[in-house]
């Protein structure tokens, strides 16, 4: 390959001198003649170019045409034929170029070979093994490939536990859960207590359900107005409502409106505006109380 190398360079140089020495001579050669310093000069590029512009084509010409025909014709020559043999093998496994130089002669004169086959037997059992041993060498491959595919699945095992971040956020998650559910059976417990005596068993569960979609949801819950006893007054209902929505943290303007629709019959006369204003009054006489301590 270095040889080549070095060949196609020398030639390279010899082609663009000759095409300078062209091109210098073009030039002077207009200068003799009259021409100023520039169009001199200008006749030097464009010789130059043209020269190379013809050398590139009659090469490209050669290397398509005239070459596949040239070759076609020494290939009828059984030297050139041994030669393109071994020029086609590989660098990297010159035993089989120098396989190709050996196979003429050996078939020219079979009657070694049989004698050599007849009178050893270990040369048989010598060549045959080598076959197997390239097998056996690409069998093994998967073997090696063992150790580093285990390691990947265990590498792939120590990426699937939870990072340190994932499970403080597991915890923390866990833990609101946890509080919110707890304030829900506050509260639920705090409707039983105080509402068991005016409702009956069936409007209380049916409460207690409202509210706990009251609590989880943003929009307001589809209810049915619910009619508690009539010992309950207005203020009362408001009371109880400013309870539960002071526990749940829900805007007094929401809660009005929740309670407004419960309890449709007891707030009939009372405008959602009215209740939120007086949810958090005291009035002497009342059952329900204003209660701080829910939560």
């Amino acid at each position: 390959m270095e040889q080549k190398k070095i060949e196609h360079i020398t030639l390279h140089l010899i082609v663009f001198g000759t095409i300078i020495i062209i091109g210098v001579l073009a030039r002077q050669t207009v200068l003799h003649y009259g021409w100023d310093e520039f169009s001199s000069n200008f006749i030097f590029v464009v010789c130059s170019i043209i020269m190379g512009a013809i050398y590139l084509n009659l090469q490209m010409v050669f290397g398509q045409l005239l070459s596949p025909t040239i070759e076609k014709c020494f290939m009828r020559f059984e030297c050139y034929r041994n030669k393109a043999v071994v020029a086609e093998v590989p660098e990297t496994h010159p035993e089989l170029a120098e396989g190709t130089i050996i196979s003429e002669p050996i078939n020219s004169e079979p009657e070694p070979e049989i004698e050599i086959e007849t009178t050893s037997d270990t040369t048989e059992e010598v060549s045959t093994p080598s076959c197997f041993d390239l097998n056996e060498d690409v069998a093994e491959l998967p073997k090696e490939e063992a150790t580093p595919s285990t390691i990947n699945n265990t590498s792939i095992e120590e990426s699937n536990q939870p990072s340190e971040y994932e499970i403080f956020r597991a915890n923390a998650m866990a833990e609101k859960k946890r509080a919110s559910q707890e304030k829900l059976d506050k509260v639920l417990a705090y409707t039983k207590r105080n509402l068991v005596l005016y409702l009956s068993e069936t409007d209380l569960n049916r409460l207690c359900g409202y509210i706990t979609e009251y609590y989880f949801s943003d929009s307001l819950p589809k209810v049915e107005p619910i009619k508690v006893d009539a010992q309950l007054k207005t203020i009362d209902i408001m009371h109880f409502g400013w309870n539960i929505g002071k526990a749940f943290g829900k805007p007094r303007l929401q809660t009005a409106t929740f309670i407004k629709r419960v309890f449709a019959h007891t707030l009939r006369d009372s405008e959602i505006s009215t209740i939120e204003r007086k949810m958090s009054h005291t009035e002497s006489e009342c059952k329900i109380k204003l209660d701080r301590k829910i939560t």
